[in-house]
């Protein structure tokens, strides 16, 4: 059996919209056209692909497994086509990035921002999700490139140091600890604590350092947002561990106060990371070019 290109974007289409009609919309032909394609494609194939449930369409196992392909395989087609734009100096092209929130809100945009200046001809798009789903969708090729907090291990994902996140506590302008510049882990045994969601790379980072010396996390409070969080200590719920770049500005005014804990160094390291199929991709190439020359100039302003 040869699988058509033609019939294989079709089903790609339906499996995308969720329904014929869907794909029609996307494909611009008439949903009876789609319809006979994809029975084309199921004769051909010698199986179903999907189940129809009123108006929508469900993958079968065997239309699951096509799926992974169809994908991977529109997914390279693309980055062939944005190879060759290389040869007219990335005058047009599309760059989709996935990021975990504060990544996304602090490292990516000085990143896009120089990747823009460079290539102006290039459209990029950003969304923000949890680190899972960075992971998830950079594997599955939805997007070029992932930035998230925290290191993850997988044989068809490869990651590139973007910076290091260095994390304070942070309290209160009026706490008795506000005048100090550090305080002890085993001190924050003493106050309620604010703490992300679990499964954060932030919760998880701190946990660990707790367990090490023998305290459980018992958060009073547990927020799945860094905005909210802030809120919540200045307003006096208690004290959190956030990333220094996230509460600067908060420092900056006098809302919070930020302390750093002695004898740890509490960081996380944030990645650009990619599906190794992509490896060649002179677009990633670029951007992973300009995360290394801002770097560098980071660790030149250090000294």
């Amino acid at each position: 059996m040869a699988l058509g290109l033609g019939q294989l974007r079709v089903f790609e289409a339906v499996t995308r919209a969720g329904s014929f009609r869907g794909a029609a919309d996307r494909l611009g032909v008439t949903p009876p056209a789609v319809s006979l394609q994809i029975r084309q494609l199921e004769q051909d194939a010698g199986v179903r692909l999907f189940d129809r449930v009123r108006r929508r369409v469900r993958l079968t196992p065997a239309g699951q497994t096509l799926a992974r392909y169809a994908q991977r395989i529109f997914a390279l087609a693309d980055d062939a086509e944005r190879a060759l734009q290389e040869t007219r100096r990335f005058a047009a092209g599309r760059l989709s990035v996935v990021a975990s929130g504060t990544s996304a809100a602090y490292y990516v945009p000085p990143l896009l921002t120089e990747f823009r200046r460079r290539y102006p001809g290039i459209h990029t798009r950003l969304d923000v999700e949890n680190s899972q789903r960075v992971r998830e969708r950079v594997l599955g090729l939805e997007d070029d490139v992932g930035v998230l907090g925290a290191e993850i291990a997988h044989p068809d994902l490869v990651l590139e140091l973007l910076g290091e996140d260095s994390l304070v506590v942070i309290v209160p302008a009026g706490h008795p600890w506000a005048r100090r510049r550090r305080i002890a882990l085993a001190d924050l045994r003493r106050e309620p604590l604010i703490a992300r969601e679990p499964g954060s790379a932030t919760r998880q980072l701190l946990e660990r350092r707790l367990l090490r010396h023998g305290i459980r996390m018992e958060p009073a409070m547990e927020i799945a947002s860094n905005e909210v969080i802030k809120r919540a200590v200045e307003m006096g719920n208690g004290v959190g561990l956030m990333s220094a770049a996230v509460v600067g500005r908060d420092v900056e005014a006098g809302y919070l106060s930020a302390l750093t804990v002695s004898g740890e160094r509490l960081a996380r390291s944030i990645y650009l990371v990619y599906h190794r199929e992509r490896r060649e991709s002179p677009l990633i190439e670029a951007l992973l070019a300009v995360a290394r020359d801002l770097r560098r100039g980071r660790r030149r302003r250090r000294r």
